[in-house]
């Protein structure tokens, strides 16, 4: 009780003591200043560590506190999202009926018919309402960017912390590109946007969505791909289907340059020219199509039969126009197709280990036959194998078909694009001509194969792969970005990228072979890994004497092999019956015979997963014509049963326009109909941006900010002068000295 009593004395004494000298303090002049002062500080150092400390919880518990609200409506989806990946949208659009960008358009492209492009570039604020169901439908994405040639749309809010408007110029690498008005330059710079995440959706601003997405319709569960493919690639002339070609029978309506010579399926034929007539002995006797474009020039030279003197260049054009672009002699890439034309010398390495060379003056009928020899070897690289029974199918359907089926009207139907400024002799418009153009340089890097169409639709892209497309592809691609508009040339951006991701393999090396079949991870083959090996590398059902002469091969290689390393077998390994000795990672590697079987089968895998999935389930492509009473079927149709994936493109006449305006007014009313409230993507009803162009935007607040700035600086200079009035007479007094009187003795 008395220790108790003593401490609580002792308590008291020393709150009595703080409350004195609280006191004390509080009598001085500035104390209060001070005080203030002091708590000020202890206030702004709590909320920096607050900062600190947030920020540090962030990185470090990202998933938990912020990566599933970090979206554009900032609500959380960690129910709803398996794993979040930070995916954003990339829309590029344009405004057709402006003014100032019809001026550059006949300015830098004289040719073209400005009301085409009016039709070509016209903005029926489909990008309004895509946003609206973005909102609507795919919430969980992180940001949206605009890439634009400097327009601003007048709905559009500039202060969404959540949107950003990309121009051109940050993100083209060659400025003298610009300016642009093709959608293939600008799709091949968009991984270029600062900031943009490493896996993004590409939309058009004619997609719109009509029901709910989510990344696994783009992702696969292993973290690969999805590619959606619709229909076939188009036929590489009115007279040849792809289906002909590569089927190992040989057509001589293939045996063209367009149609990759049949696949090489007529290599002891001479090799004909598109040019030239061709004259069939079987079903067909057509005169081939010329290409005006890709001949201009040559025909007169071809028909000439006695001309002997030609340069160089017009072999190449004429005979080597589809050749990869590779040495032969040393087997590497060289940097473009234009050095591979401009060497007058160049060494072509046939399969007779021969050095065969063209000078400039060599005849002409030679350098054909050695480029029909040399391109059917890169044909062959990768070979089509066809079965006796397709073949005979094949023939069949060549002997019933009707060639009408196979002209371009028919073989897209509604697919077909309305392109008029650019067309050659097939009739085909500059973005058919652009997929049989990529198609014709991924045959000859990957090998014969009939491709499709990707669906329309947004495409996922990765940013690392799009690098690797076009620093392998760099020739072709820096050519489609200095295109003013769309050229038949130009590597069409969802096709490329989607047949680069899936043709792109990479080399396996024994020891993942190895590891990928060591189930049990005991660093040693058990007779059970090695029967589940040999089901997979023989066809089934096994064979004795295959098995037998596997495990002979690995028994003989272990007599022949030292190892470095012995490995206890751990029990079970085996079987009673079994003579096979320890096997190894190091003795697989080092058996020669075994581990070629294994490369051969094995030792080729897909660089980048991905997953083949046939579109048409979850996407509606139409087009819109002029046809009011087709256009209200269309958009009925459309509203009975909305796909995910909603894209309707504009084929509309430009002459017919009362029709026009009735389907545009349709159009509108359709999407006000499917996305009728407000994004946050939008100003409010009653407001428009000032200005158009982001130039005019840059400019202003610019000028605002360095109004605010003199404003800031005035005010500043303003407290200053009433701080010192206020405090100049306590200021004097504080720092006068003080004198000590002096006394009279």
């Amino acid at each position: 009780m008395l220790i108790a009593l003593n401490i609580f004395i002792n308590i008291m004494s020393t709150w009595k003591l703080i409350q004195r000298r609280c006191y004390d303090l509080l009598s001085y002049k500035y104390s209060l200043l001070v005080i203030l002062v002091a708590f000020t500080c202890i206030f702004i150092g709590i909320v920096h560590f607050g900062e600190v400390w947030l920020t540090w919880s962030k990185e470090k518990y990202e998933a938990v506190f912020h990566s599933f609200n970090d979206n554009i409506l900032g609500r959380s989806f960690q129910k709803k999202l398996c794993q979040h990946v930070p995916i954003d949208v990339v829309y590029t659009w344009v405004n057709g009926s402006d003014p100032v960008f019809l001026e550059n358009l006949q300015k830098h492209v004289p040719v073209v018919d400005l009301s085409v492009a009016a039709s070509r570039f016209s903005d029926k604020d489909e990008l309004r309402y895509s946003l609206r169901s973005l909102e609507m439908y795919a919430p969980w994405v992180r940001h949206v960017y605009i890439v634009t040639n400097g327009q601003i749309p007048s709905w559009l809010d500039m202060d969404n912390p959540r949107m950003t408007l990309v121009s051109h110029e940050d993100i083209f690498l060659n400025k003298s590109d610009l300016p642009t008005f093709s959608s293939p330059a600008i799709e091949s710079h968009i991984h270029r946007i600062p900031g943009i995440s490493d896996k993004f959706l590409y939309f058009n601003d004619d997609v719109m969505l009509g029901a709910e997405i989510w990344p696994e319709d783009f992702v696969t569960q292993a973290g690969g791909q999805k590619v959606y493919l619709a229909w076939w690639v188009p036929d590489c002339s009115e007279v040849c289907p792809w289906a002909w070609v590569g089927d190992g029978s040989c057509d001589h309506a293939c045996n063209t340059t367009l149609c990759e010579f049949d696949g090489g399926d007529c290599q002891t034929t001479t090799v004909p020219i598109d040019s030239e007539t061709m004259k069939e002995k079987g079903d067909y006797s057509y005169k081939f199509l010329e290409d005006s474009r890709e001949y201009n020039g040559l025909n007169n030279i071809l028909h000439d039969k006695n001309v002997v003197d030609l340069s160089w260049n017009n072999i190449l054009l004429s005979t080597i126009q589809t050749l990869p672009s590779y040495n032969l002699n040393t087997l590497k890439p060289i940097d473009t197709l234009h050095d591979f034309k401009n060497n007058s010398n160049m060494k072509l390495y046939a399969q007779s280990n021969t050095y065969i060379k063209f000078d400039d003056r060599k005849n002409y009928k030679s350098a054909e036959n050695v480029s029909q020899h040399v391109y059917s070897k890169f044909l062959h690289r990768n070979p089509l194998s066809k079965t006796a029974n397709h073949i005979e199918q094949l023939r069949r359907y060549r002997n019933d078909i009707n060639l009408a089926e196979f002209n371009s009207s028919i073989k897209f139907g509604k697919f077909t694009y309305s392109n008029k400024w650019k067309r050659n002799t097939r009739g085909l418009d500059t973005y058919a001509e652009s997929l049989l153009y990529v198609n014709k340089i991924y045959n000859t890097v990957y090998g014969l194969e009939r491709r499709r169409v990707p669906a329309h639709m947004p495409h996922l892209i990765d940013k690392s792969i799009v690098n690797n497309m076009q620093e392998k592809f760099k020739f072709e691609f820096k050519k489609t970005s200095s295109h003013k508009v769309r050229d038949s040339e130009d590597m069409q951006f969802a096709f490329s990228y989607f047949y680069f991701l899936s043709s792109e393999k990479r080399k396996v090396s024994i020891e993942e072979i190895f590891d990928m079949f060591d189930t049990d991870k005991s660093r040693t083959w058990s007779d059970r890994e090695i029967r589940t090996l040999l089901s997979r590398l023989y066809p089934l059902p096994l064979d004795y004497n295959l098995v037998m002469e596997f495990e002979n091969a690995i028994t003989n290689c272990s007599h022949d092999t030292i190892l470095s390393e012995i490995i206890d077998v751990p029990p079970g390994e085996r079987y009673l019956d079994s003579t096979l000795p320890v096997v190894s990672k190091e003795l697989i590697s080092n058996c020669e015979s075994v581990s070629r079987r294994m490369q051969s089968k094995f030792g080729e895998s897909s660089r980048y997963p991905y997953e083949i999935v046939k579109a048409g389930k979850n996407e509606i492509f139409e087009m819109l014509t002029s046809n009011v009473s087709l256009t209200v079927q269309l958009l009925d149709e459309i509203r009975r049963d909305p796909k995910k994936f909603i894209c309707l493109n504009d084929d509309m006449d430009p002459i017919r326009r009362t029709e026009n305006e009735i389907v545009r007014a349709l159009l509108n009313d359709f999407y006000r109909s499917l996305y009728p409230l407000r994004s946050t993507f939008e100003l409010p009803a009653q407001y428009r941006n000032r200005f158009s162009h982001r130039h005019e935007l840059l400019e202003w607040r610019a000028n605002r900010a360095k109004a605010r700035n003199l404003l800031l600086c005035l005010v500043a200079l303003l407290l200053a002068l009433t701080f010192y009035h206020i405090f100049y007479h306590h200021m004097r007094r504080l720092c006068r000295t003080r004198e000590l009187s002096t006394f009279l003795v």
